[in-house]
């Protein structure tokens, strides 16, 4: 096969990769954008729920949960939410959330680990794992999944027999388009937080004791907790994605540029050899 096939085939091959990662990256933004006009609601939500359970604790410090503020000396496994990507093409994304996975596990050495991945990358780590067993496992992990699957993990920890000692949340945090940042996350014990100023100064009536809210509010509370931190990582996700696309369709484009110009030149030579042998016959 000569040079000027093998260019002008790997010039073809690099159109449609350029195509294809050009269309991810549209993707990629537009499913972005819809998750960003989401955020505030799903933000403003989580904070005002925190901010009524930190009211009711103000008129309720001696109360106590079993699931919360589990007991120690009865409790002694570990729940350790792992949430990746479903796909792959996202950067470090996933390698740096598996990097911090495994520094998570390694402060845990020794203790009883149950993991439950989110997504199908976060199930393929968890599976290569010489710790811990996989209690759940969430392959598809979307917008609209990301209710349910907060609501079945709540549902999980709150029935755990014997109640976990403590529950981990390791996933990406989302700090802006073009920087995304793997977290653990404690979300129980429940730390009781310094109630704020307006929260401090907030005279609402409750219809019952503050004691009985609490109980009420407390699968909610740790759902939702659940909930943002899921809705984060797939904002992560998507914001990943792109910045990883464009910079392939860039490379794409700058290869092409370069492939083209090589094959130009080689067959501009090939036509001029091809001319002075034609005119050297005369």
């Amino acid at each position: 096969m000569s040079k000027l096939i093998q260019l002008r085939q790997r010039i073809k091959a690099i159109e449609t990769i350029k195509k294809i990662t050009h269309a991810m990256r549209l993707i990629a933004m537009s499913a972005h954008s819809q998750l960003k006009n989401s955020q505030p609601t799903i933000t403003s939500y989580t904070h005002e729920l925190e901010s009524i359970f930190n009211q009711l604790r103000m008129h309720a410090p001696e109360w106590s949960h079993s699931v919360l503020q589990p007991n120690t000396k009865t409790s002694h496994k570990i729940a350790l939410v792992l949430v990746g990507s479903q796909k792959g093409l996202c950067g470090s994304f996933n390698n740096n959330l598996f990097k911090m996975a495994h520094k998570t596990i390694a402060r845990l050495e020794g203790q009883e680990i149950d993991i439950i991945p989110v997504g199908q990358k976060a199930i393929d780590f968890a599976e290569q794992l010489s710790v811990g067993q996989i209690k759940h496992s969430y392959k598809k992990f979307s917008i609209r999944l990301i209710s349910d699957i907060a609501d079945e993990i709540a549902h999980s920890i709150f029935h755990a027999s014997p109640t976990y000692k403590s529950v981990l949340i390791v996933s990406n945090r989302f700090k802006n388009f073009f920087m995304q940042f793997p977290k653990s996350t404690q979300i129980i014990p429940e730390q009781n937080s310094l109630p704020t100023e307006r929260e401090q100064e907030s005279d609402l009536i409750w219809d019952q004791s503050a004691e009985k809210s609490l109980n009420d509010l407390a699968f909610s509370y740790i759902t939702a907790r659940i909930q943002l931190l899921l809705f984060d990582s797939l904002l992560s996700e998507h914001a990943a994605r792109f910045v990883s696309m464009d910079g392939s369709t860039r490379n794409a484009n700058g290869i092409l540029e370069s492939t083209k110009l090589e094959y130009n030149k080689l067959r501009q030579a090939k036509i001029t050899k091809e001319l002075t042998e034609l005119t050297g016959s005369y």
